[in-house]
């Protein structure tokens, strides 16, 4: 096997807003596109990865956009944090949520996923979080089984809408200690 490209994983810049736009919209339809109908994927795709959204999301204090780049420093992951984000079975009184964590296909399993989540994890604990929660689609086994190997239980389940289409995710829970 090939030895792994050097990934260095950053904070990412306003200067990153097209190619997070361009890279979640392509990893979120090749994970999800055969799952889902072209009008609710192109619904969901456009107000979630446009560049217009991913600046905005850069912008706001109270999120935290982390990339994995390459040794070209192409995008090839990233994870969404968002503090103070509550849900109903969520029980923790400082939480922080992980929006999205996306990774190229041809790096899962290389690490790339858990160097995102624990920069994640150290973020929630600068911003005095106490627990960490993700919503994860329910039909999903390998991000579910990813996302117990980091530590995260199942705590109950809400609503996800991909355009007019309602699905369900599971809510898991990650406390800090």
């Amino acid at each position: 096997m090939d030895s792994d490209p050097a990934i260095t994983i950053a904070r990412a810049t306003e200067a990153d807003a097209t190619a997070l736009a361009d890279f979640g919209r392509l990893t979120f339809e090749e994970t999800f596109g055969r799952y889902n109908t072209p009008a609710d994927m192109a619904d969901f795709l456009s107000k979630t990865f446009g560049v217009a959204q991913q600046t905005a999301e850069l912008r706001d204090g109270g999120r935290a956009m982390i990339v994995a780049k390459d040794e070209r420093g192409a995008i090839v992951g990233y994870a969404l944090l968002k503090r103070d984000s509550v849900e109903h079975c969520v029980t923790a009184e400082r939480p922080s949520e992980v929006q999205r964590i996306y990774v190229d296909a041809s790096l899962h399993g290389r690490d790339v996923g858990a160097q995102l989540m624990t920069e994640c994890i150290v973020q929630s604990r600068r911003w005095g979080c106490d627990a960490v929660w993700l919503g994860v689609w329910e039909h999903n086994p390998r991000a579910i089984a990813f996302y117990e190997k980091q530590g995260f239980r199942t705590v109950g389940t809400h609503e996800f809408m991909l355009g007019g289409d309602r699905q369900r995710d599971y809510v898991m829970l990650k406390p800090l200690d």
